[in-house]
């Protein structure tokens, strides 16, 4: 995936352009079953900062493979790095 992106090429590398590698990789990466979300639920927790309060969130419980990818990425957002934003 880094090559497809052209990682190596950019002269500010994986800036601006990590965030959607790491989404891609976690889609590949978790297992959707049927079992995805009782394997989770109450076992792995991530923590979030909300903005602007800058107030920590503990979340546990996802409804789905993609809530669960969209915890993930939050826990480890950081502006404009990620995303250019």
């Amino acid at each position: 995936k880094a090559r497809e992106a052209g990682v190596w090429d950019r002269p500010l590398g994986l800036y601006g352009i990590w965030g959607n590698l790491i989404d891609e990789w976690l889609e590949e990466l978790i297992i959707d079953d049927d079992k995805l979300l009782s394997r989770v639920n109450e076992k792995v927790s991530l923590l979030v900062t909300e903005v602007p309060s800058f107030q920590t969130k503990k979340l546990s419980r996802f409804i789905s493979k993609q809530d669960l990818i969209g915890a993930n990425m939050a826990s480890i957002h950081i502006p404009l790095f990620l995303d250019g934003k």
